[in-house]
Formats: C-alpha cells, structure tokens, sequence
C-alpha cells in the first residue's frame, strides 16, 4: 500500500528530468509516483512512456500513474510544479483538485516570486520558494535529455519538520537539494544566469560554447548579468561580480552545442518564457528608475526573431 503521493505537474526539461531521477533510483516504493501532462506528451508517454536521455545513459520510465491534466481528484502530498512559468497559473487552476490542505508544493519556475505567485492561488497548501540548476531539454513530446547542471533543487527551509519524509525521499533518489534560510538570494542567482544566458541565446541564436569564446558575446553577456545585479540590489539581495564569475564558470560546464530552452521556443517561433526571462526585468528595471539599455536591445532582436519566424510560417 502506498503511504505518500508524489505527483509532478508538467513533464518538460525539469519535470522529465526529475521524474526520471525519482523513478530510475528510487528504493521505497512505498511512496507513489505520478506524472501529470497534456496533449502530445499525456499521449506519447501513455503509449511509450518517458524517454530520458543523459550523458551517462537513455532509458524509457513509466510512472506509478499517468493523469491527463485537468483529470486528477485526489490531493498529494507533494507536489512538484514543473512547467513553464508562462503556464504556471493555468495549469494550477485546471489542477485545483491536487492540492489540499496537506500538501506540499515545490515551484520550480524561472523565476524570483514563483512562490509568492502560487500562494495567491492556494491558500491552504504550503508552498515553498525553491529553484533547480539545470539544463534539460525536450527534445520532442516524452523525450527528454539532461544536457548539464546538477540537477540541484534549493528549498527554503520550512518552519516544520513535517515534509522532512519528502527531502529524504528525493536525496535518496539521488536529487541533490538543500534547505537554505536565504532562499532569496539563491533564487535571485539562478535568475541572473537563466534570464541572461536566455536572453543572449536567443536574441542572437548561438550556443553555449559561442558565448563562451566569443569576445563580443562576453561581453554582451556580463553587461545583461550587471543590469540584473542592480535590479536584484533594489530588491534588497547583495549580488556583485563575484555571482558574474560564478556564471561564467557554471557554463563551462555544459557541452559546446548546449542550447536554452528558451533559444529553441523562439526558433520555433513560440515566446516560451520571454516574458519573465526579458520582458519583466525591462518592466521591473523601468518601476525602479533603472536603465537597462542591453536588455532592451536584446528583446528588440527577440522580437523582430519571432516576427520572421512567424512570416516564414505563413
């Protein structure tokens, strides 16, 4: 009989990636499993189940369940919410019945008030704020491959100790996480890398390896990370310079032709996350009396990419 329920809500790069995790390592299976999905994804996993690609190995999984969204009656006991925060609210809305008073919600979105933005929604789940370093991408519908990053999921640390069967489950299942008190400053980290690197990625269609060695692309870089940085100081978060360094050396992680996933949503003419990634940190910058002459050039180029694609299309 299974004790506790695990449910993750979006099966793309972060949710395909954990769920594999979970469901490769995992020794108790006690704890029950289930993917929460749509469209092409819901029906190919159905029938394939998930592929998942690594640099150490591929391999198909199948969860304890598979739920159409929208579908699910039953409240979990956590719940990872893993889609893209352009779908976030809509997907919590259509999956309403999942959460309960007991449960807990992990949001894993691009973003700095992911946390804030679900409590809104939810006023009796406990939501906490929490962030994964990762690059993982969907390479169609149920095939996902882990390009680089740790995988390492960061977690403001709750005032119970209630969900503490939950972090134990996971670091078993070899997801590194940490329980942090300054959970603030890690999400503003995490932001200062994703919404750069994506911003530069598709403004210019390069690859990881591209902006690591080209001079001009650097450059562009570090002057999007130094936007970032006051705006994240207006916040009241303490990021310098030394979080650029820490950015340069996170990508030299990743393989050359590493990609974001946000690069290969306006390849496809689709926004993807534009507006979370560029769109509010122009918005945000503007609300603060703060110039950020880069990123307004780099959504123009975004833009004016996602109009050519378009009128390809047509």
């Amino acid at each position: 009989m299974k004790v506790k329920s695990i449910a993750i809500l979006g099966i793309g790069g972060v949710g395909g990636f954990l769920g594999a995790k979970i469901l490769s390592n995992r020794k108790n299976d006690e704890i029950k499993i289930d993917f929460i999905s749509r469209g092409t994804t819901y029906d190919t996993i159905k029938s394939k189940g998930l592929l998942f690609t690594s640099p150490e190995k591929e391999e198909v999984l199948m969860p304890d369940g598979l739920i159409l969204s929208g579908e699910g009656n039953v409240a979990y006991d956590l719940v990872i919410l893993a889609t893209k925060s352009q779908s976030m609210e809509s997907a919590i809305i259509e999956n309403k019945s999942i959460f309960g008073e007991n449960t807990l919600v992990l949001p894993l979105q691009n973003m700095v008030n992911a946390a804030q933005s679900v409590r809104t929604l939810l006023d009796k789940s406990e939501v906490l704020d929490a962030c994964i370093y990762l690059i993982s991408n969907v390479l169609e519908p149920g095939h996902i491959k882990h390009l680089g990053g740790p995988g390492k999921v960061i977690i403001g640390k709750p005032s119970t100790d209630k969900y503490n069967w939950a972090f134990e489950f996971l670091a078993e299942c070899e997801v590194p996480l940490s329980l942090v008190d300054d959970v603030s400053t890690h999400l503003w980290k995490k932001f200062l890398f994703i919404s750069s690197l994506g911003t530069l990625s598709a403004a210019y269609d390069v690859n990881f390896g591209d902006i690591r060695t080209k001079p001009e692309l650097i450059k562009c870089w570090r002057s999007l990370m130094a936007e970032l940085i006051l705006l994240a100081q207006k916040h009241g978060i303490a990021l310098g310079d030394s979080d650029i360094e820490a950015a340069f050396e996170m990508i030299s992680n990743f393989p050359h032709t590493a990609k974001s996933s946000f690069q290969l949503d306006i390849e496809r003419g689709i926004k993807g996350e534009k507006e979370t990634l560029v769109d509010e940190v122009i918005k945000n910058s503007h609300n603060y009396d703060l110039a950020c002459p880069v990123y307004i050039e780099l959504e123009e180029k975004i833009s004016k990419r996602l109009s050519n694609v378009s009128a390809t299309n047509t």
